[in-house]
Parts: C-alpha cells; structure tokens; sequence
C-alpha cells in the first residue's frame, strides 16, 4: 500500500482534530486502551388507529425536523440541571436525533392507513401535502430535586398544501413521559412512548386540518 503523502496528513489532521474536539467538548471520549462499549438505540413507536379518522387520497411528506446544532447528533442528550446540555456516555440514537423522529413519524402515519401514500420530501415526486417540523427538545430533562428525569419532545409542526403553495395549519406540540429510574434503560422506554404519543396527536390532527380543505375531501 502506498504510504499517504505529507500533503494528505496536513489535511486530515485539522479534520481529526475537529472531530475528537467535539466529542471532548461533549464528555464522549475516553482516552487509553480501553473503551467503554457503544449501546445503540433504535425507538420504535405504535399508535392506536381511530376507526373514525377519515382516509384521504392525498400523499404526505414529512420532512426531516429542523433543530439547533446540540440536537443534531445521534448522542443521546439529557439535561441534569437548568441551562446544561450533557449526553449519555457509551449510548447512541440509531441515527441523528432530527433523522429518529423524522422516521418515527412516517412510520406512525404509515400505521395509521389513511394516506395513498407516506414519504419523506425529493425532489423527484411530488405530494399533495408536506409536514414540515421544528425540533426544539428531545431530551432526557431532570426537574430540580428530582432522582429520574422526564423523556421531553417539543415539536413545532407545519402543515402545507403543496399543491396550493400555502400553510394550513400550525401546532406546538410538547410531550413529557416520566421515568421511573434514572438508569438509561429506563428511560429509553420513555422516548418511545414520547415518539408514539406524538404520532397519536399528528396523525388525526393532520386528517382534520387536510379534510376541512375542499381540495382535501
């Protein structure tokens, strides 16, 4: 094999550098020999379907969530105390935070059966409607005091007629789901159940809002 040149060290070196900054930054690394297994979790949610929602022959994207810079990791975060972001040592989302809730929510829509079809937006096919998203917390939170901390999603959610080009409607949505201990294994149980309950408002809260269009029914 032909040994890299000085020329190719110069720059992976920053990158290298780079990266292993912002996982000391973040309490992520461990230095020496020995480190610590990765535990890697992969949420799965389940809704309840309402015989009563209506179907509608319309397709629906939603979109990956926006969020801020701290969220948009696959590190698992959790916030001990007021106005300080850590993350779980030795465990992992299966993918980034925003990317997770994004397939939990197609996967909840899919269940439900009252789309022609759920995706995620491309610019090859077009859809009727297009749910577009805000991540604003997906956190373990612990309450002052408190020995277990709370699974918190707050999502910001955006219903748009693409077809229209316009807003139908909007919904701030925030979950709480309590653990019972403060081990990860227990409060991994709890993201899911946050995942699922946001699945079980969106879900006929976008039936509602696209069957009250004309174009929708």
């Amino acid at each position: 094999m032909t040994p890299p040149s000085p020329r190719s060290r110069r720059h992976a070196a920053p990158a290298v550098l780079a990266v292993l900054a912002t996982l000391l930054l973040a309490g992520c690394v461990q230095i020496g020999r020995e480190r610590p297994e990765l535990a890697v979790y992969a949420p799965r949610v389940a809704i309840s379907i309402d015989p009563d929602w209506p179907s509608l022959p319309l397709t629906l994207a939603i979109a990956e969530p926006q969020s801020s810079t701290a969220l948009d990791s696959p590190r698992i975060a959790v916030r001990p105390q007021p106005g300080r972001l850590q993350v779980y040592a030795g465990a992992a989302w299966s993918d980034r935070a925003p990317a997770l809730v994004q397939a939990a929510l197609v996967d909840a829509f899919d269940q439900s059966g009252r789309f022609a079809a759920v995706t995620r937006p491309t610019g090859e096919l077009g859809t009727d409607l297009r749910l577009d998203l805000d991540l604003r917390q997906f956190e373990a939170v612990y309450a002052e005091g408190a020995d277990a901390p709370t699974a918190t999603l707050e999502l910001q959610a955006t219903l748009v007629d693409v077809r229209e080009g316009r807003v139908l409607a909007t919904r701030l949505l925030r979950i709480e789901e309590p653990a019972e201990r403060s081990r990860l294994t227990a409060v991994i149980p709890r993201f899911e159940a946050a995942l699922s309950a946001a699945g079980q408002a969106l879900v006929p809260w976008v039936l509602e809002k696209a069957a009250a269009e004309p174009s929708g029914t």
